[in-house]
């Protein structure tokens, strides 16, 4: 391992100045004036993430990130980070809802609830190794069960007249993408320009690719270790494979809840 980060809550800011944008080396934010560039958040603060990379992102990569980003966060992550009650950037007036698909009388339809009175869960995908570590062709897909936390499983029931509703879903190719930036931007904060990163194109994609289980994975036989008192973990370490090393970043988001460790690999040894 040649660095590791771990983060929780509220924990003070911690900030590496970059100069660059990460995604495309730009070194202005915009052509048209000299606004400095915007500063990338590794984990999104609206997670808790505190690794910030200071002028880090031109105007059109950060939209491009904003697109998948936000939808994962409104999605997905959006519960578990109201239920963990983690700080917020801008705080709503009122309580946080979310709005669903549920049936009531028998009816399809979309309904808002408040989401600490609603059973709702954490849901992420466990996979393979990446392939490029382990021989695995760029084609095959590496699915291997689920990791499912649940939230107020014990606790307040579904409204009154509610037969029945859908936890967001995840939308595996924006997810795939969001784990390849934050792995991105771990790895150029740690090793600069020693790596060539191979990341920057699946980041920018729009609409989002298809999952890309070449270089994105996790352990494998689906496993899990067991929580730790972190909210989230990043380490960076080298690895061969036929003849290459390259940058693998490990992701533990949630490591208190007991969530799922991936591995991705974000480019290959200068």
């Amino acid at each position: 391992m040649i660095a590791s980060f771990s983060s929780n809550d509220r924990d003070p800011a911690v900030r590496i100045r970059i100069g660059r944008c990460v995604y495309c080396e730009s070194t202005r934010y915009r052509k048209k004036d000299d606004r400095r560039l915007g500063d990338e958040h590794v984990i999104p603060e609206s997670l808790g993430g505190n690794l910030i990379l200071e002028q880090a992102a031109c105007e059109g990569c950060e939209r491009k990130v904003n697109l998948f980003e936000q939808s994962i966060m409104k999605t997905v992550l959006y519960a578990p980070r109201v239920h963990l009650g983690i700080r917020r950037k801008k705080r709503k007036r009122g309580e946080d809802t979310l709005t669903l698909d549920a049936t009531v009388n028998g009816k399809e339809v979309k309904v808002s609830l408040p989401i600490k009175r609603v059973p709702l869960m954490l849901f992420f995908i466990m996979m393979d190794a990446p392939g490029i570590l382990i021989g695995r062709p760029a084609n095959i897909p590496s699915f291997n069960g689920a990791w499912v936390k649940p939230f107020l499983e014990h606790g307040p029931r579904m409204p009154q007249g509610l037969q029945g509703m859908a936890t967001p879903a995840l939308d595996t190719h924006k997810f795939m993408q969001f784990l390849a930036k934050i792995g991105h931007c771990y790895a150029v904060s740690v090793l600069g320009h020693t790596f060539k990163p191979i990341l920057s194109d699946m980041i920018l994609a729009d609409p989002a690719p298809p999952p890309n289980f070449y270089l994105i994975g996790s352990y494998g036989n689906a496993r899990t270790d067991d929580p730790t008192a972190n909210l989230h973990e990043l380490d960076v370490s080298w690895q061969s494979a036929d003849g290459v090393e390259y940058a693998v970043v490990s992701i533990r988001m949630f490591a208190k809840l007991g969530a799922p460790t991936y591995r991705v690999v974000a480019g290959e040894r200068k």
